[in-house]
């Protein structure tokens, strides 16, 4: 009976006579052999007869191994039936199944070089959805080129320091007068803390908005109910977002409907869809800004009240600059005591350029910076450029064990450009594979990436031009993979490929990965300084000495009773034993009001100082742990002190070397001594520097708690007080370390992003080491095995194997080095206050760099030392 595994063995015993012809090659044909008896009993041929016609296909091993060592391949007739056409789909097919099948036979390889690519391009996905969402604030309006906001810059003092707010005439006037303006609108936006209500329901904690009646004309959000030209025309109207009015309503109609607004109905006039999470104008109601002057002491009648922001529409073709210094003009002619000037900021540049402005009139929940997007953008190009040089380096080192089966196929009937299209489909079949994973994985991680990054990313359609892009990379990719192989081996005549083994070959695209190595390792180490940097610098800020104690601290509004009759709650609530301390005041700040209203004994009177202040009672100071360097703090001994002054550090240099104490003082008009100096505080980001400022004597909007065990035994006790002390308004509450977070909540996102990206890029870094590791012990595997027959000890063995990694790693961090410090010291100049640059970051890179390299290669190295020699010398 005819055995046909029997038969195939034979069969393929019969090549083993033919000098050089390596075990690769005899295994192909083998699988050619195999898929050709597959295709014929699928046809209804026997064992037999499919055997002996796939045998009669390819040929027996005389008859190859003659073709195999002629040296002018262009006589040869009776090519294999899969070489005949040019354009034959039996041949791409052909070319399709060789890719396959070497995938299989390989598949540590191709797993590395895959997975490696893959990982390499979704992080890219990643990176740059996140970046196009961040591009993409503010641009869904239609009008959005011509939409601008005005930035007041006062430039008193020496300094410029920019504020959102400006005066309240400012907007209508230029409407009026400006012909380059045709709209404008003032605003207040993203504040909490009004007590809005339906009936039994409060909605305290959703975000206002309140503006001009030209709002909607501005920015057109889309309607559901109402219309965006009268919507907001009465005084006592207000319009609700979507997701407030289901809290509100339900599913009934709320047009009509009457809402109270701390004690004043409002009428719903509208409802609009919620704004896109790409908008910075965040909201959830929305009403005329006149009412402002009935809830607060605002006013909107005169050119010194700067409570809101202002926006303009512009005409098209509208020199923005020239703009800027009518505008200027304007105001300087209706407030001569302003010295500084009003610049116009692109709507489109609010989300991503507002630095070291002061926008607490229009509150943004997560701006950006784009410099971040900058280093995200580098940082998405290095990953892709790792996975990249990773993939070529291990298909060039592969393809340099093909050069005989080049010779081989010469031999066959193969003419060059079969072999080119063959290199370059292998590669470019892997590539399009490692895409493909690519996207599937982006499409698995998208949710958890959005909740830690706070995005609403989706990968659809309107995202085609990164997808086109990412094609482009592995069409590139693919295509500098196979050109050694394709152009560089292809050329070589059978007798010279026989005869010299391809070592050339070897040499050539050797030089070739330790020169991507290299460039691979400086690009990782470049990011691993960088988050490094980042790390330390937030490490620094969290654990800086701000000059007072923020923790264990809450706070209240100051309401009620609290504000009404103080002295007597204080008394209860210090009965506590959890209350430790507590104090009417403003928590610290950079000092609001800024003026330049100051005067002081033996002050220059050609000096112009701007100072700011913060206002606290008489347990301010010990409540926030401040330390007097000089004097004494206010005194309800002192009966004076309410005209009196503190001051900070920063002013008692500004006002000479010697002693400031007892020294007349004049804030504002109001004149007195100074009788102490508080040593200097951060109120808010270190990223603005300490400035002079005075702590006045008074009382603030918050009560202030200091507090010892669980915070939720204190929460519970104050929110039964404030029933009491308050009434039916909702209880609130806050930490002030919190607060203080949330200057450096966009920092610790980034800084954690950059982290997970830069991991990865060490991952992928490493598949690479990995790899090539595996293929250097591969081709060294004789050598090996003579040296442990020559005695060499397996750590010698291990070393040996190792060592030119480490060089090309300690070769890469000297290169990079310079690149990340001039990257590093940019990032660092955004912070007033910040750390060094320690070498120590650059030292420890090098060895973590060098661990994971060795560790990489030793596990390979290792196993290769270990391997028994005298298979090794039998290898191939």
């Amino acid at each position: 009976m005819f055995n046909l595994n029997k038969a195939v063995r034979k069969w393929r015993k019969s090549f083993y006579h033919i000098p050089s012809l390596e075990d690769g090659m005899i295994e192909e044909l083998e699988s050619h052999l195999r898929d050709i008896i597959k295709r014929e009993k699928e046809n209804g041929l026997t064992d037999k007869a499919a055997f002996d016609k796939a045998a009669t296909e390819i040929g027996d091993a005389d008859s190859i191994g003659r073709e195999y060592f002629k040296t002018d391949t262009r006589g040869l007739s009776g090519r294999p039936p899969w070489t005949r056409s040019r354009y034959s789909p039996a041949l791409w097919w052909n070319y399709l199944k060789l890719s396959l099948r070497k995938i299989r036979k390989q598949k540590g390889y191709a797993v590395i070089n895959l997975a490696g690519l893959a990982i390499g391009m979704a992080s890219c996905i990643l990176i740059f959805l996140w970046i196009s969402d961040e591009l993409s604030f503010d641009r869904f309006y239609p009008n959005a080129d011509n939409l601008v906001r005005c930035i007041a810059e006062d430039h008193r003092g020496g300094q410029i320091k920019k504020y959102l707010d400006t005066p309240s005439l400012l907007g209508p006037t230029l409407k009026e007068e400006f012909p380059e303006v045709v709209n404008a609108c003032r605003m207040q936006c993203g504040w909490t803390n009004y007590w809005l209500r339906y009936e039994d329901k409060n909605f305290m904690e959703e975000r206002l908005c309140t503006t001009d009646p030209t709002f909607f004309e501005m920015f057109p959000f889309s309607f559901i109910h109402g219309d965006p030209k009268t919507a907001l025309q009465d005084r006592f109207s207000v319009v609700l977002t979507e997701t407030l009015a289901r809290k509100c309503f339900g599913d009934e109609n709320p047009m009509g409907k009457i809402m109270k607004l701390n004690d004043q109905d409002m009428t719903v006039t509208g409802v609009i869809k919620d704004p896109p999470s790409n908008s910075t104008l965040q909201f959830d109601y929305c009403f005329p800004a006149e009412n402002m002057t009935k809830f607060r002491d605002s006013k909107l009648d005169t050119w010194t009240y700067a409570q809101f922001a202002t926006y303009l529409e512009l005409r098209e073709g509208v020199n923005r600059k020239e703009l800027e210094n009518k505008i200027t003009l304007l105001t300087g002619k209706n407030l001569p005591q302003y010295k500084g000037k009003i610049t116009l900021q692109r709507m489109t540049d609010i989300h991503l350029k507002t630095v070291n402005v002061e926008t607490w009139t229009v509150r943004y929940p997560n701006p950006g910076t784009i410099t971040t997007v900058y280093i995200f953008g580098l940082v998405a190009f290095c990953i892709l450029l790792i996975a990249c040089i990773n993939f070529m380096n291990l298909m060039t080192a592969r393809s340099s064990q093909r050069a005989k089966e080049v010779g081989l196929r010469k031999v066959t009937g193969a003419h060059r450009r079969d072999l080119i299209k063959q290199f370059y489909g292998e590669t470019l079949l892997m590539t399009f594979f490692s895409l493909s994973a690519a996207i599937v994985l982006v499409q698995i991680v998208l949710p958890a990436f959005n909740r830690f990054a706070g995005k609403q990313i989706t990968l659809g359609p309107g995202h085609l031009p990164l997808l086109g892009i990412l094609t482009g990379v592995a069409v590139v990719t693919g295509l500098l993979a196979g050109s050694y192989p394709a152009l560089y081996l292809s050329s070589f005549e059978p007798t010279f490929v026989m005869k010299n083994l391809g070592a050339s070959g070897r040499r050539r695209s050797g030089t070739l990965r330790r020169g991507l190595v290299v460039f691979q390792f400086a690009v990782t180490s470049v990011l691993l300084i960088l988050t490094s940097v980042i790390y330390s610098q937030l490490s620094y800020i969290q654990h800086k000495d701000l000059g007072y104690d923020q923790k264990n601290i809450i706070t209240l509004p100051n309401y009620g009773q609290f504000g009404e009759d103080y002295e007597a709650v204080k008394a209860e609530m210090l009965q506590h034993p959890g209350i430790l301390k507590m104090s009417r005041s403003m928590p610290p700040s950079q000092g609001f009001g800024r003026t330049t209203d100051v005067d002081w004994e033996g002050k220059d009177p050609e000096m112009e100082a701007v100072f700011g202040a913060d206002m606290g009672d008489y347990d301010y100071v010990d409540l926030f742990g401040m330390t007097m360097v000089e004097g004494r703090y206010y005194s309800k001994e002192y009966g004076t002190d309410p005209d009196n002054f503190v001051i900070n550090e920063t002013a008692a240099r500004l006002m000479g070397p010697d002693s400031v104490v007892g020294k007349r003082f004049s804030f504002n008009g109001k004149t007195g001594v100074v009788i102490g100096v508080v040593k200097d505080y951060h109120g808010t980001s270190l990223r603005d520097p300490i400035t002079p400022k005075i702590i006045r004597l008074g009382e603030g909007f918050f009560v202030c708690f200091k507090f010892q065990g669980p915070p939720e035994n204190i929460i519970s006790f104050l929110e039964k007080k404030w029933k009491t002390y308050v009434g039916e308004m909702p209880f609130r509450y806050g930490f002030i370390d919190e607060g203080l977070a949330k200057y450096y909540e966009s920092d610790k996102k980034i800084s954690l992003l950059l982290r997970n990206f830069t991991g990865l890029a060490v991952f992928i870094a490493c598949l690479g080491i990995l790899g090539l590791a595996a293929f250097t012990s591969e081709q060294r595997t004789k050598e090996i095995g003579i040296r442990k027959v020559l005695g060499a000890r397996i750590s010698s063995l291990t070393g040996m194997l190792a060592k030119d990694f480490a060089k090309w790693v300690v070769a890469a961090n000297l290169i990079a080095w310079p690149l990340a410090y001039y990257l590093a010291s940019r990032w660092l100049q955004s912070f007033t206050y910040r750390t060094g640059i320690n070498w120590l970051i650059f030292a420890l890179t090098m060895g973590v760099s060098l661990a994971v390299t060795l560790l990489t290669v030793g596990s390979q190295a290792l196993r290769a030392a270990a391997a028994d020699p005298i298979k090794s010398l039998r290898y191939e």
